[in-house]
């Protein structure tokens, strides 16, 4: 859905709950306790807390009173803001919106970041990663205008894919082997398995090992693949589940029995 903005008073409001501050008229907030900025939330006017208010109520507050406007500083809000403003001025390749400086391939992609995003993620992130999903949802095949919709009526449930990636490289190999079925050995990009029942790892390279807790060894089963339990499948069984893309690989030590 298309971003809900509205000037009230001397603020142009997004209609998210609280409020987020899109724009403002100059001076508008010089005799605030604390000066306004684009992206805040606007959570009080006139000492009158605004949570889940309707918009009749926060119009009123805002024009029939002092219109003293109490704010927080809003990770969510300032990304909120600047995809409204980025919907409405000229696309550009790359863009920035907030702290991230997106290319707009299919899924985005980061050409540059800010240091302040860095501090919302548990994970680093880095030029090139990709956006995997916003709010729960996968952003495969959204371009330009509907990831900024998105991003303007967001919660900040943003989640991307490293620019290497080991689902991906086994995505990529997986297809690649389906054309090959009567190998006894495959190379999965970064991890060679035979194909036992269920496969052994027989080499893993330091950019997969890098992706476990522990470190993996020579002759390892692979035991699951995204919950799925390997034991009795067929080979092309397997690869397709790789092939899928959503491949989180559970590898136990070849004594530990199969559960």
């Amino acid at each position: 859905a298309e971003p809900e903005c509205e000037w009230v008073g001397k603020f142009r409001l997004l209609w998210s709950k609280p409020p987020t501050v899109v724009d403002m008229v100059p001076g508008a907030s010089d005799k605030d306790r604390r000066p306004v900025a684009v992206g805040d939330l606007l959570v009080a006017v006139d000492g009158v807390a605004l949570r889940t208010d309707g918009r009749d109520r926060v119009r009123r507050l805002m024009t029939q009173g002092a219109g003293e406007v109490v704010v927080a500083a809003s990770f969510a809000g300032k990304l909120r803001a600047r995809a409204v403003l980025a919907l409405e001025a000229p696309p550009s390749d790359p863009e920035w919106v907030g702290p991230f400086q997106f290319r707009w391939t299919a899924p985005p992609s980061l050409a540059d970041l800010k240091p302040d995003a860095l501090s919302e993620f548990p994970v680093h992130l880095s030029p090139g990663d990709v956006l995997e999903k916003l709010d729960g949802c996968v952003a495969q095949e959204w371009d330009r205008d509907e990831v900024l919709r998105r991003l303007a009526n967001c919660r900040v449930g943003l989640s991307f894919t490293p620019a290497w990636s080991l689902k991906s490289e086994l995505r990529t190999a997986a297809l690649a082997c389906l054309d090959h079925p009567d190998t006894d050995v495959n190379q999965l990009g970064p991890i060679t398995v035979r194909w036992t029942d269920p496969p052994t790892v027989l080499w893993m390279a330091e950019s997969a090992q890098r992706q476990f807790k522990r470190r993996i060894a020579s002759g390892e089963r692979l035991v699951r693949v995204s919950g799925q339990k390997l034991q009795s499948l067929s080979k092309r069984q397997i690869l397709g589940l790789l092939a899928e893309g959503n491949g989180v690989l559970e590898i136990a030590p070849a004594e530990c029995p199969v559960m």
